[in-house]
């Protein structure tokens, strides 16, 4: 038996041992199934190996959702746009996804309304028209039902900065939304229900060989800095646009596995661009979308290839430029830089074509791709947030091959994501918690839509602790929450909940420094952090959420 050592001897015993307890299983078993990176597709295909009873296990070196899965456009849709490059499976197959997700998640999934303002000549209506038709028979109608046009005057009142040039009206369709962060913590956290094991803070070194087949992985603890090693009958490489680099767990011997691109969004305050919808914006080769998100906008997105590395990616005035831009040729708002509270990069990894050369990021393809390497390893690299589970079922497929896959079939379309429950009985525990909390019900309300049936779990750690008080007078969540993303959801750090737990960092002007020392002593409690350990990780915060996060100065 490998021993597996900690020297957070200050941590209280509760957390101490369970991450104790959980390197020391993940050294001492022969798992069935090891993945290598938290992303949602890592994530998705965890829960997938725990619903066919395997042994699973997941490794991630930073956090959950560290990288694009907390930096998309908190969209689960069809991908309208695609239709124009007539990538119909695609949209047929996410829309599918789609479906099943709003009823596996009704907690974390909701369907939003969005305008589609026509700009044009008299083809922009039926050419508009008859693709969100296409999109409805595909299967967008089933949940939002069809689309419907509003007349010019109809739009104006639903937006009304919308030029009035050359605008022929609008139209109405619907599309799915969530916060992919929390998604992503959710769906480990049903893996864990299941059975499965997943460590933060642990990176994968390289893989380890016998016979020329891949059996394990050499592993280090991020935060003893022990190393030892992981045995597994079959390794996933999901680790996103690290998949094949040269400085990544499994590099690549001969081409380019993956093409990333980088996928800016804004955040700006929701009464700065009145509307009553979402909006989704046509603008050359692609679309932007304007996203509600409670106060603000989530607005984007560039696709750019990336030139830079892969780790804690950050705006440029030139990408945030050209959003603002993009918004302004099609409302009439003046949005500027200093309506920006903050902006976020996410770099999707667009899968190469089979000879791994890149092209236009644009016209890449969102499709996945499943590669078996001649050792064993199955990578995983492509797609979209919105296909995730389907992607995990064909990956775990692979790695099991099908006769196996067929004995042991994936359960996840019938595996409700933790939290899940009927929409009447979530609204109805919004009610219960406010009445018996003192709550007020928005604040209630908020509570089911980030842990579903588990606020009331909730709202009782935080009556016991006393702390069902907000964390400030202007940040939303509750001290409590602190305490439970450390218990249940594996932050580790003042980042973990400030950036992914919740999104201060991202929603508020000083990236939450204002709150960001009571939530250190709340961790801290937890984690045995001693006074100087504190200002530390409040000062490691901040350095790095104004780099992520900020819209840069210009150079003088």
């Amino acid at each position: 038996m490998t021993t597996v050592t900690t020297s957070a001897d200050s941590q209280p015993p509760a957390v101490l041992e369970a991450r104790k307890q959980d390197l020391e299983a993940l050294a001492r078993n022969r798992w069935d199934v090891l993945v290598v990176g938290g992303g949602i597709t890592g994530c998705g295909i965890l829960l997938d190996a725990a619903s066919r009873g395997l042994q699973a296990a997941l490794i991630e070196c930073d956090d959950f959702a560290v990288g694009t899965s907390s930096r998309s456009s908190r969209l689960i849709h069809g991908g309208l746009r695609y239709l124009e490059q007539f990538q119909i499976g695609l949209v047929r197959e996410a829309l599918r996804e789609r479906s099943l997700l709003l009823k596996l998640a009704p907690h974390l999934v909701r369907l939003e309304p969005f305008l589609f303002p026509i700009y044009g000549g008299s083809w922009a209506r039926p050419f508009y028209g008859a693709g969100l038709t296409m999109y409805d028979l595909l299967g967008a109608s089933a949940d939002g039902g069809f689309h419907r046009h509003l007349s010019v005057d109809e739009s104006l009142a639903a937006v009304p900065a919308l030029h009035r040039k050359g605008l022929r009206g609008a139209f109405l369709y619907h599309d799915g939304q969530e916060d992919d962060a929390r998604y992503v913590v959710s769906v480990v956290r049903t893996a864990r229900s299941k059975g499965a094991l997943a460590l933060t803070r642990v990176r994968a070194l390289r893989g380890i060989e016998a016979g020329g087949r891949l059996v394990g992985c050499a592993v280090r603890d991020g935060l003893t800095g022990s190393e030892f090693e992981v045995r597994a009958a079959a390794v996933i490489d999901a680790t996103g646009v690290w998949t094949g680099r040269a400085d990544g767990p499994f590099p690549a011997k001969a081409r380019r596995l993956t093409q990333p691109s980088r996928g800016v969004h804004l955040v700006v305050p929701r009464d700065r661009i009145p509307s009553r919808y979402g909006l989704t914006l046509r603008i050359p080769h692609r679309v932007c979308f304007l996203v509600p998100w409670p106060d603000n906008w989530v607005i984007g997105t560039t696709d750019h290839e990336a030139d830079t590395p892969p780790d804690r990616p950050a705006p440029t005035l030139a990408e945030i430029d050209e959003i603002l831009e993009n918004v302004n040729g099609t409302l009439d708002v003046g949005l500027a830089r200093n309506d920006v509270i903050g902006a976020f990069v996410g770099l999707r990894p667009l899968a190469t074509d089979p000879g791994g050369t890149p092209g236009s990021t644009v016209k890449a393809s969102r499709e996945h791709r499943i590669r078996t390497e001649p050792n064993g390893l199955v990578r995983i690299s492509g797609g979209k947030f919105t296909t995730y589970r389907l992607m995990a079922l064909q990956t775990v497929n692979a790695a099991l091959g099908s006769a196996t896959a067929k004995a042991r079939p994936s359960r996840t379309a019938e595996t409700p994501i933790v939290g899940a429950a009927a929409p009447a009985e979530l609204e109805a525990l919004g009610g219960r918690i406010a009445a018996d909390s003192g709550l007020d019900r928005d604040r209630a309300d908020h509570l089911v839509a980030r842990y579903g049936t588990e606020a009331s779990d909730v709202v009782a750690l935080g009556r016991d602790l006393g702390l069902l008080r907000p964390l400030g007078p202007e940040a939303g969540p509750l001290e409590v929450e602190v305490v439970w993303s450390v218990r249940q959801e594996s932050a580790l750090s003042v980042d973990d909940f400030l950036a992914r737990r919740t999104r201060l960092a991202q929603e508020q002007r000083d990236r939450g420094a204002a709150v960001a020392g009571r939530v250190a002593e709340l961790m801290g409690s937890e984690l045995g952090w001693s006074t100087s350990d504190r200002d530390g990780a409040v000062k490691a915060f901040l350095g790095g959420a104004h780099h992520e996060f900020d819209v840069p100065q210009e150079a003088v």
